[in-house]
């Protein structure tokens, strides 16, 4: 009995075990000719269709090498594009570059690409922080990351640092270091290319400065543009100081006071090696990758023997160029205000559409002909307005046309108002016919 319920127990408990480890994962598009999906089970190798009633339909193995699955991803979300009017499915697996091709009537999986790693991080600069390591910045799949990473020991994964704002558009290469002491990371003159047809490489001309206590970037200033950035990239950062070399040159900056030297000793040049480590106040400097010469290098020794060279960035904008760019404000400030001005009196004297309207009716009357107050109604497309409205807008129309006449031929009131002889109360409208050539000139 008691043998029988052990075999029973633990026939349960391999049932739970396999389906609680157990972890489908599947390529899966829409089959064009069907509209269902279809899958490919990439711990079976089985393909799978589904049917009308959901049901999936296993059509046994496919044909592929099982070595194409190496380094897959834990789970599994794909892309696909149908080629061949169906007879080719493209399918690539998000994250990883991998890219595979599976043709439907041979049943057979093939990868295509050839990637390794699928880092986006390739350049990445790494340091320690509180016990654990960091990463900023880097490139990788024609892109490049702004992003702070850490890697976090109970997950054993990499883990994303959120700041509050946005730092610079790239962070590689250059002048990129973290101080232990303030716990900042100092990121600036960093390159990158504009992957277009025209492909173009530049370089961030700013530094920023990275504040671990407050989790924010902070633009500093414009770097020094007579620093060799642009042309030398063989920077080490030796925890407090940047040491650059450029033309068998060292310059040596501080970050924090915002000071750059340069070694002045010909006697004793130095050179970066291709690796290199700072142990206490030496660098030492590996000039191959895997055998050569080690060359260290004396902090203090270098510094002793440097000259002040200038700033590492600017601060502001210097006076100078306010005393250049304060009289071309002005002269942009006159010249706008002028062309505002006449723009303004040339708005004022053009006649509006009602205005020409209504000076067209005028200009064709005969000399002893009138327009009446419901002529003007029906010019101006008053009638069926209050005569409270007809009234204002006549006035309005004419006495804006009367005041432009004014303004270019000095005629007051060139639209001439008077009275009906059998009905005062109705006004009569015409132009004053000393003038008719001269106004008909100005709406041509």
């Amino acid at each position: 009995m008691i043998r029988s319920v052990k075999l029973i127990y633990a026939v349960i408990l391999l049932f739970f075990c396999q389906n609680a480890s157990a972890v489908d994962r599947y390529f899966t598009w829409i089959n064009p000719k069907t509209n269902l999906r279809t899958r490919i089970s990439l711990d079976k190798y089985e393909l799978l269709n589904e049917s009308e009633n959901s049901v999936w339909i296993n059509e046994g193995k496919i044909n592929l090498d099982p070595t194409i699955f190496n380094h897959l991803p834990p789970e599994i979300n794909n892309s696909y594009f149908v080629y061949d009017k169906g007879n080719r499915i493209r399918i690539s697996l998000v994250g990883t570059g991998q890219v595979y091709d599976y043709f439907p009537q041979e049943k057979k999986l093939i990868r295509v690409d050839k990637t390794f790693h699928s880092g986006y991080n390739f350049g990445m600069n790494m340091f320690q922080r509180k016990g654990l390591i960091y990463g900023i910045g880097g490139e990788g799949f024609w892109n490049y990351s702004p992003n702070i990473s850490y890697f976090d020991e109970n997950k054993k994964e990499w883990e994303i640092h959120r700041p509050k704002n946005k730092g610079p558009l790239a962070i590689l290469g250059g002048y990129q270091g973290y101080n232990s002491k303030l716990d900042v990371f100092y990121a600036g003159g960093s390159e990158y290319v504009e992957y277009l047809e025209e492909e173009k490489r530049d370089y961030i001309e700013d530094l920023y400065r990275f504040d671990f206590k407050q989790n924010t970037w902070e633009q500093l200033g414009k770097l020094n543009p007579d620093l060799p950035f642009k042309k030398s990239r063989e920077v080490i950062w030796t925890g407090n100081l940047f040491f650059h070399f450029a033309d068998w040159k060292i310059y040596i900056i501080d970050p924090v006071k915002n000071e750059v030297y340069l070694y002045k000793d010909s006697t004793k040049p130095f050179r970066r090696g291709v690796i290199y480590e700072v142990k206490k106040d030496t660098i030492i400097s590996f000039l191959n990758l895997n055998n050569g010469p080690v060359v260290k290098l004396s902090i203090s020794e270098i510094r002793a023997k440097s000259v002040y060279f200038g700033k590492f960035y600017s601060t502001g904008i210097a006076w100078y160029w306010y005393g250049l760019g304060l009289p071309i404000i002005v002269i942009l400030g006159v010249l706008y205000f002028r062309k505002k001005k006449n723009n303004l009196k040339i708005s004022l004297l053009s006649f509006t559409d009602l205005e020409k309207k209504l000076l067209f009716k005028l200009l064709e009357l005969q000399p002893e002909a009138f327009l009446t107050t419901h002529d003007i109604n029906d010019i101006l497309g008053t009638r069926d307005k209050s005569q409270e409205n007809q009234r204002r807008v006549r006035f309005n129309v004419i006495n804006e046309a009367n005041n432009k006449i004014y303004l270019k031929l000095k005629h007051k009131d060139a639209i001439e108002r008077t009275s009906l002889a059998e009905d005062k109360r109705l006004t009569l409208y015409k132009l004053n016919q000393e003038i008719l050539n001269e106004v008909r000139s100005l709406l041509e």
